[in-house]
């Protein structure tokens, strides 16, 4: 009776080797083994990268929210000249908002704590600086209306003349 628990444990192994198929066993275990070590690997890195493209989607749609904002604000300021009707105006953005930091005498940037929990200062945000703006509407195509909008649209942003560009439909 003792060799017969004995002939059932070892009979799989057996069966599998007789018909040439004990790579199956050896293969599957491996495989089990290569499917734990990297599943576990990409779970983590996966949170990892999701939080960063949450941070980076947050990031793109406060800058679209931000432009739609100056365009809408826009078109209602050049609807409001005489002359013009039906602005549509596309803002473009150089970059990001910026974060300023407080420098100490040296313009180094001054900072808070000790040892590792350091941490610059910080000052300010600062908004993004707008590249260029154009503009289409009724009455663009006149050359009063195209100053009056330039000069506006430049002295409203704070930017060159030479950024602004205003044309008729």
């Amino acid at each position: 009776m003792n060799q017969e628990p004995k002939k059932k444990s070892r009979g799989l192994l057996d069966f599998l080797r007789q018909r040439g198929k004990g790579w199956l066993l050896v293969g599957g275990v491996v495989l089990g083994a290569l499917l734990l070590v990297l599943g576990s690997g990409f779970g983590e890195s996966s949170a990892v990268d999701e939080s960063e493209n949450d941070l980076a989607l947050q990031a793109t749609q406060t800058l679209k929210d931000y432009r739609t904002e100056l365009e809408k604000r826009l078109e209602k300021l050049c609807d409001a000249v005489d002359g013009v009707g039906g602005a549509h105006v596309l803002v473009t953005l150089e970059c990001g908002y910026r974060t300023v930091y407080t420098t100490n005498g040296d313009g180094d940037p001054a900072v808070v704590g000790t040892g590792s929990n350091q941490q610059p200062l910080y000052k300010t945000l600062q908004p993004p600086v707008v590249a260029g703006v154009a503009v289409v509407c009724n009455g663009g195509d006149r050359a009063h209306v195209q100053y009056v909008l330039t000069e506006l649209i430049a002295t409203a942003l704070g930017i060159p003349s030479n950024r602004v560009c205003v044309t008729g439909k």
